[in-house]
Protein backbone atom coordinates (compact mmCIF):
# COMPACT_ATOMS: atom_id res chain seq x y z
CA UNK A 1 0.00 0.00 0.00
CA UNK A 2 1.64 3.52 -1.18
CA UNK A 3 2.61 5.41 1.87
CA UNK A 4 0.70 8.62 0.36
CA UNK A 5 -2.60 6.90 1.17
CA UNK A 6 -2.48 6.86 5.10
CA UNK A 7 -1.51 10.65 6.57
CA UNK A 8 -0.48 10.29 10.02
CA UNK A 9 -4.16 10.79 11.77
CA UNK A 10 -4.67 7.96 9.55
CA UNK A 11 -2.14 5.95 10.85
CA UNK A 12 -3.00 6.73 14.23
CA UNK A 13 -6.41 5.43 14.50
CA UNK A 14 -4.90 2.70 13.42
CA UNK A 15 -2.39 2.04 15.88
CA UNK A 16 -4.53 3.36 18.56
CA UNK A 17 -7.38 0.51 17.89
CA UNK A 18 -4.79 -2.11 17.83
CA UNK A 19 -2.89 -1.36 20.50
CA UNK A 20 -6.55 -1.21 22.45
CA UNK A 21 -7.27 -3.92 20.63
CA UNK A 22 -10.98 -3.82 20.70
CA UNK A 23 -13.99 -1.64 18.36
CA UNK A 24 -13.86 2.20 19.84
CA UNK A 25 -16.40 4.74 19.37
CA UNK A 26 -15.44 7.24 17.44
CA UNK A 27 -15.63 9.79 20.38
CA UNK A 28 -12.90 7.92 22.07
CA UNK A 29 -10.50 8.66 19.75
CA UNK A 30 -11.45 12.05 19.57
CA UNK A 31 -11.90 12.74 22.66
CA UNK A 32 -9.71 10.40 25.01
CA UNK A 33 -6.85 9.85 22.38
CA UNK A 34 -7.20 13.27 21.16
CA UNK A 35 -6.98 11.99 17.48
CA UNK A 36 -8.18 14.88 15.03
CA UNK A 37 -10.46 11.99 13.29
CA UNK A 38 -12.56 13.76 10.67
CA UNK A 39 -14.96 11.77 8.03
CA UNK A 40 -12.36 11.88 5.54
CA UNK A 41 -10.54 9.68 7.61
CA UNK A 42 -12.57 7.51 8.63
CA UNK A 43 -13.73 6.37 5.00
CA UNK A 44 -10.75 6.42 3.75
CA UNK A 45 -9.97 3.73 6.07
CA UNK A 46 -12.80 1.86 5.01
CA UNK A 47 -12.74 1.78 1.85
CA UNK A 48 -9.16 0.94 1.79
CA UNK A 49 -10.45 -2.16 3.72
CA UNK A 50 -8.51 -1.77 6.81
CA UNK A 51 -11.76 -0.92 8.96
CA UNK A 52 -15.09 -1.35 9.95
CA UNK A 53 -17.55 1.36 10.84
CA UNK A 54 -20.93 0.94 13.08
CA UNK A 55 -22.61 4.27 13.06
CA UNK A 56 -26.38 3.45 14.96
CA UNK A 57 -26.42 4.13 17.82
CA UNK A 58 -23.09 5.44 17.69
CA UNK A 59 -20.34 5.68 15.26
CA UNK A 60 -17.51 2.68 16.20
CA UNK A 61 -14.16 2.08 14.45
CA UNK A 62 -13.05 -1.53 14.78
CA UNK A 63 -9.72 -3.24 12.83
CA UNK A 64 -10.54 -5.44 9.83
CA UNK A 65 -7.95 -8.49 9.62
CA UNK A 66 -6.01 -6.22 6.69
CA UNK A 67 -6.10 -3.45 9.23
CA UNK A 68 -4.37 -5.88 11.65
CA UNK A 69 -1.81 -6.40 9.29
CA UNK A 70 -1.10 -2.32 8.76
CA UNK A 71 -1.06 -1.70 11.82
CA UNK A 72 1.43 -3.74 12.67
CA UNK A 73 3.76 -2.85 9.88
CA UNK A 74 3.86 0.93 11.49
CA UNK A 75 5.69 -1.63 14.86
CA UNK A 76 8.96 -0.36 13.42
CA UNK A 77 8.10 1.95 10.47
CA UNK A 78 10.01 5.44 9.98
CA UNK A 79 7.35 8.26 10.95
CA UNK A 80 5.92 10.05 7.92
CA UNK A 81 7.11 13.66 6.84
CA UNK A 82 5.77 16.51 9.02
CA UNK A 83 5.22 13.85 12.28
CA UNK A 84 6.04 16.53 14.65
CA UNK A 85 7.47 15.84 18.26
CA UNK A 86 5.00 13.72 19.45
CA UNK A 87 4.43 11.94 15.95
CA UNK A 88 8.70 11.59 16.25
CA UNK A 89 8.23 10.15 20.09
CA UNK A 90 5.41 7.52 19.14
CA UNK A 91 7.63 6.13 16.38
CA UNK A 92 10.48 5.91 18.86
CA UNK A 93 8.02 4.04 21.42
CA UNK A 94 6.72 1.79 18.59
CA UNK A 95 10.09 0.52 17.34
CA UNK A 96 10.66 -0.04 20.81
CA UNK A 97 7.79 -2.48 21.00
CA UNK A 98 8.81 -4.24 17.64
CA UNK A 99 11.84 -4.67 19.21
CA UNK A 100 9.98 -6.41 22.59
CA UNK A 101 7.99 -8.35 19.70
CA UNK A 102 10.71 -9.69 18.09
CA UNK A 103 12.67 -10.44 21.57
CA UNK A 104 9.51 -12.31 23.15
CA UNK A 105 8.43 -13.83 20.14
CA UNK A 106 4.77 -12.91 21.22
CA UNK A 107 2.78 -12.04 18.13
CA UNK A 108 1.45 -8.74 18.12
CA UNK A 109 -1.84 -9.20 18.05
CA UNK A 110 -1.35 -11.58 21.33
CA UNK A 111 0.56 -8.84 22.94
CA UNK A 112 -1.92 -5.94 22.41
CA UNK A 113 -4.94 -8.75 23.35
CA UNK A 114 -3.54 -9.83 26.84
CA UNK A 115 -5.73 -9.00 29.64
CA UNK A 116 -4.43 -7.64 32.39
CA UNK A 117 -5.49 -7.00 35.69
CA UNK A 118 -5.13 -3.58 37.15
CA UNK A 119 -4.32 -4.48 40.95
CA UNK A 120 -2.72 -7.78 40.30
CA UNK A 121 0.98 -8.63 38.73
CA UNK A 122 1.72 -11.87 38.60
CA UNK A 123 5.24 -12.97 37.53
CA UNK A 124 5.76 -15.41 35.27
CA UNK A 125 7.24 -19.15 35.89
CA UNK A 126 11.44 -18.92 36.19
CA UNK A 127 13.28 -20.03 33.25
CA UNK A 128 13.82 -23.66 33.55
CA UNK A 129 17.68 -24.63 33.14
CA UNK A 130 18.38 -27.05 29.83
CA UNK A 131 19.39 -29.86 32.14
CA UNK A 132 15.66 -29.87 34.04
CA UNK A 133 12.75 -31.80 33.93
CA UNK A 134 11.23 -28.60 32.11
CA UNK A 135 12.90 -28.23 29.11
CA UNK A 136 12.89 -32.48 28.81
CA UNK A 137 8.90 -31.41 28.53
CA UNK A 138 9.65 -28.81 26.13
CA UNK A 139 11.48 -31.52 23.88
CA UNK A 140 8.75 -34.31 24.67
CA UNK A 141 5.90 -31.23 23.61
CA UNK A 142 7.82 -30.20 20.57
CA UNK A 143 8.31 -33.45 19.34
CA UNK A 144 4.87 -34.46 19.81
CA UNK A 145 3.28 -31.52 18.02
CA UNK A 146 5.93 -32.16 15.30
CA UNK A 147 3.75 -35.72 14.88
CA UNK A 148 0.07 -34.26 15.16
CA UNK A 149 0.88 -30.94 12.64
CA UNK A 150 0.51 -31.19 9.33
CA UNK A 151 3.38 -29.15 8.42
CA UNK A 152 5.59 -26.76 10.65
CA UNK A 153 2.99 -23.72 11.34
CA UNK A 154 -0.05 -25.28 11.43
CA UNK A 155 -1.99 -24.64 14.73
CA UNK A 156 -2.72 -27.90 17.00
CA UNK A 157 -5.21 -27.76 19.88
CA UNK A 158 -3.50 -28.51 22.87
CA UNK A 159 -6.14 -30.84 23.89
CA UNK A 160 -4.16 -33.23 21.09
CA UNK A 161 -1.27 -32.34 22.74
CA UNK A 162 -2.17 -33.29 26.33
CA UNK A 163 -3.49 -36.74 24.86
CA UNK A 164 -0.57 -37.52 23.07
CA UNK A 165 1.25 -36.55 26.36
CA UNK A 166 -0.93 -38.02 28.69
CA UNK A 167 2.19 -39.04 31.12
CA UNK A 168 3.92 -35.89 31.54
CA UNK A 169 2.10 -34.04 34.62
CA UNK A 170 0.18 -31.15 34.07
CA UNK A 171 2.29 -28.83 35.81
CA UNK A 172 5.52 -29.28 34.09
CA UNK A 173 3.59 -29.85 30.80
CA UNK A 174 1.98 -26.08 31.42
CA UNK A 175 5.20 -24.61 32.78
CA UNK A 176 6.91 -25.86 29.25
CA UNK A 177 4.41 -24.62 27.19
CA UNK A 178 4.87 -20.84 29.27
CA UNK A 179 8.73 -21.31 27.93
CA UNK A 180 8.44 -22.54 24.71
CA UNK A 181 5.61 -19.28 24.54
CA UNK A 182 8.75 -16.93 24.79
CA UNK A 183 10.69 -18.56 21.53
CA UNK A 184 10.71 -17.23 18.77
CA UNK A 185 8.38 -19.39 16.11
CA UNK A 186 6.53 -20.40 18.64
CA UNK A 187 2.35 -19.19 18.84
CA UNK A 188 -0.01 -19.75 21.54
CA UNK A 189 -3.27 -18.59 21.04
CA UNK A 190 -7.22 -18.59 22.15
CA UNK A 191 -9.98 -20.48 19.83
CA UNK A 192 -10.99 -17.45 18.20
CA UNK A 193 -14.77 -18.84 18.22
CA UNK A 194 -14.97 -19.66 21.39
CA UNK A 195 -18.78 -21.61 20.94
CA UNK A 196 -17.09 -24.59 19.07
CA UNK A 197 -14.91 -25.39 21.83
CA UNK A 198 -15.47 -28.71 23.61
CA UNK A 199 -15.34 -29.22 27.12
CA UNK A 200 -12.21 -31.66 26.95
CA UNK A 201 -10.65 -28.68 25.04
CA UNK A 202 -11.72 -26.02 27.14
CA UNK A 203 -10.22 -27.74 29.86
CA UNK A 204 -6.93 -28.38 28.06
CA UNK A 205 -6.17 -24.54 27.92
CA UNK A 206 -3.27 -23.14 29.62
CA UNK A 207 -3.42 -19.38 30.82
CA UNK A 208 -0.91 -17.33 29.86
CA UNK A 209 -1.05 -13.62 30.68
CA UNK A 210 -4.70 -13.79 32.33
CA UNK A 211 -5.85 -15.49 29.01
CA UNK A 212 -6.97 -19.12 28.07
CA UNK A 213 -5.27 -20.41 24.87
CA UNK A 214 -6.44 -23.66 23.50
CA UNK A 215 -4.03 -23.94 20.38
CA UNK A 216 -0.40 -23.67 19.50
CA UNK A 217 2.14 -23.22 16.25
CA UNK A 218 6.04 -24.11 16.07
CA UNK A 219 7.12 -22.74 12.72
CA UNK A 220 11.05 -23.81 13.64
Amino acid sequence: MPEKELTLVDRCILVTLMVKAAPLPQAYLRNVAGIGLKPEHRRRLEALGLIEVTEKPRIVLALTDEGWERATEELGAEPPKRAGTAGGTLYVALDFLRRLIDHSGTRADDLFRMQINRDEVVAPPPVASSASPAADAVTLIRQAYHELAAKPGDYVMLADLRDALSDLPRPEFDAALVTLNRERGVHLVPESNQKVLKPQERAAAVTIGNQDKHLVAISS
